[in-house]
């Protein structure tokens, strides 16, 4: 039996390529990250994309953006 209610998600390297190649992180791809996180279907190679993505956002690498008109970031 396969779960058909859930959406598909691209593959998590997919998903960091576009971010990386962007070079921001926005609410969308925050909240796609957030259904990988809660996802069981994580391998250790994953978890290491996720913590290099963090990374690259705390070094400054990779951006927060807001899709909020006040421009608040909540990342």
């Amino acid at each position: 039996m396969t779960n058909s209610f859930l959406p598909s998600l691209p593959t998590l390297s997919d998903f960091f390529f576009q971010v990386w190649e962007n070079g921001q992180l926005t609410k969308a791809d925050r909240l796609q990250l957030r259904s990988y996180l809660l996802s069981d279907r994580l391998t250790e190679a994953d978890y290491t994309l996720l913590n290099r993505l963090l990374h690259a956002v705390r070094r400054g690498w990779v951006s927060c953006t807001s899709d909020r008109r006040d421009g608040e970031v909540t990342c």
